[in-house]
């Protein structure tokens, strides 16, 4: 009673967020990275990504930061239970940072981890904990905020690496009746396409974003909620650096609730050189 019984999607859930670690390790992979059939990295990475996390002492990174308000029901509740349980898994610093805003998330359609953090406690505790209480499959509590949780309630700011040096892509467009708010069936509802800082000139860079308008306007959907041919597709655009929809966007503004979060994983020159991609 109350399991999802859309399975396909939900299992996926549970192998991202539980069932992947414990089985790569036993494979005796160290680490893992993710990426998507339908993401796509549009500039040219000059350096080994796993070389990088374990030279620099990483064990979690990612590429776009989100707003993850759909958790279910009954996900805060349980989240505080695992810590009043397991009160010595982490630093009250991290709880209270975590608990300013537990909406704050990583989108890991791209991601890249030391897989040794998630099979050991604490991680794994929570991970055990989060799996007996079957809200993936009863609320489709989505391995984004699974990550996105245990990452930040267990890990300090400085073994977590947000990847900004190169252009990512990974956008889902609205393909059925129940779009979000504004948004046209087959137009981007989450998600979009990230500029890498120092990638591209403003030239190619509007070369780039005008050529994926064009195909997603050619290939949207119209007929499943009647929206007539010619409505166009609602686009976020901000300061040369990204496009897409709203939910990633909202976490690249110094004045959204993001941000306060986010600097920590910038230094002195990080911040300066990142500055017109965070805009006011």
């Amino acid at each position: 009673k109350g399991v999802d019984v859309n399975k396909d999607a939900t299992c996926m859930m549970r192998w991202f967020a539980i069932l992947i670690w414990p089985y790569l390790h036993n494979l005796g992979y160290t680490h893992v990275m993710r990426l998507d059939d339908d993401s796509y990295i549009h500039s040219q990475i000059k350096y080994n990504l796993f070389e990088y996390m374990r030279d620099n002492h990483k064990v979690y990174g990612f590429r776009q930061p989100v707003i993850e308000d759909a958790v279910g029901v009954g996900w805060d509740d349980m989240v505080d239970k695992v810590l009043d349980v397991n009160k010595d898994a982490t630093t009250q610093e991290l709880v209270d940072e975590f608990k300013k805003d537990r909406r704050i998330s990583f989108y890991n359609n791209f991601f890249i981890a030391d897989i040794s953090f998630f099979i050991r406690p604490p991680a794994s505790i929570f991970l055990n904990m989060i799996d007996e209480s079957n809200l993936i499959y009863t609320q489709r509590t989505g391995d984004l905020v699974v990550h996105s949780t245990v990452v930040r309630l267990l890990l300090p700011p400085e073994r977590i690496h947000w990847f900004r040096d190169f252009s990512y892509q990974h956008m889902t467009l609205c393909t059925n009746p129940k779009c979000g708010h504004g948004v046209v069936n087959g137009c981007p509802q989450n998600g979009g396409l990230s500029r890498g800082v120092g990638t591209y000139t403003d030239e190619e860079w509007s070369a780039i974003t005008g050529h994926l308008k064009v195909k997603v306007e050619h290939d949207k959907k119209v007929v499943e909620r009647g929206d007539p041919p010619d409505r166009k597709c609602l686009w976020v655009v901000r300061y040369n650096t990204f496009i897409g929809a709203k939910d990633v966007m909202k976490c690249l503004k110094r004045k959204e609730r993001c941000y306060p979060y986010l600097k920590q994983f910038l230094n002195s020159s990080e911040a300066a050189e990142t500055s017109k991609f965070i805009p006011s």
